[in-house]
């Protein structure tokens, strides 16, 4: 009866004939005397290389296009918007807060750092979310991670998780709000939620005071139609301490002038 030492010489019946450090990776191989000469090859180095040939995506590229996959599952982006730019929004030139916005937009996609943020604030139809969702485009294209979100809808999925139905947990969404390059919070004080005795919406208050304490540091880009005495009013005592997280470290502008939608359709 063969040996298993027999039958593998059978099937592989070169002789070994040294070894050799890879100069690539330092990966030591063996070397075999074949009809074509002395030959060997580097494993990690032929997979890899396999993979390549497949196009198959490598151990990184999957996590983070797990990751991105994961932020734009709450990315609602309406039609007006999808094609927007930085430079595409048009301000009016009789009202000079409209070219500070654009000019801060442009600032702040150039010199992003991680840290600095944007607050805009006006009245509805003067381009806060063109500006906001423009920003979100192109630091995205920087290869950074990147959530635009309507808070109606942030507030809609973090409600969702309550279920026993849901596929994630309030801890994940917060866990990926809190690992963003940067969190482009839309129309905030939109949202509506029951108040409590004291005529304050207090869960909405709660949960925007934790998403801006634990984005101290880090870069928001904000927008809101309401001013600061207001969404005091709205927040009750939370008001104060969201207030105070959303402008860390940001530059606010005060958009005025026409409503665009109103003009369009008049």
């Amino acid at each position: 009866m063969k040996s298993f030492k027999d039958i593998a010489g059978e099937a592989f019946p070169f002789k070994e004939a040294g070894e050799k450090e890879c100069e690539r990776c330092g990966t030591v191989f063996k070397l075999y005397d074949t009809p074509r000469g002395i030959m060997g090859a580097c494993k990690p180095c032929t997979d890899e290389q396999f993979k390549k040939n497949l196009n198959l995506p490598s151990r990184d590229d999957y996590i983070k296009n797990k990751d991105l996959n994961f932020i734009l599952s709450f990315e609602r982006v309406t039609s007006d918007l999808r094609s927007v730019s930085v430079n595409s929004y048009k301000p009016d030139s009789r009202y000079d807060s409209q070219l500070k916005a654009k000019q801060a937009a442009i600032k702040f996609v150039k010199e992003f750092d991680g840290k600095s943020s944007l607050a805009f604030s006006g009245s509805p139809g003067l381009g806060k979310s063109h500006l906001a969702y423009a920003i979100a485009k192109a630091i995205r294209d920087k290869k950074k991670k990147v959530l635009y979100v309507k808070v109606t809808d942030l507030f809609d999925h973090i409600k969702n998780t309550y279920s026993n139905h849901s596929s994630i947990t309030e801890e994940q969404i917060f866990k990926m709000i809190n690992e963003l390059d940067l969190l482009v919070l839309d129309d905030i004080g939109s949202e509506y939620v029951k108040a409590n005795e004291m005529g304050h919406e207090s869960w909405a208050s709660d949960v925007l005071y934790k998403v801006f304490d634990m984005r101290l540091e880090k870069a928001t880009v904000c927008t809101t139609n309401y001013s600061e005495s207001e969404l005091n009013k709205k927040y009750g005592n939370n008001g104060p301490r969201i207030i105070d997280r959303m402008m860390d470290m940001a530059t606010a502008v005060r958009l005025e002038g026409e409503s665009y939608r109103r003009k369009e359709r008049f």
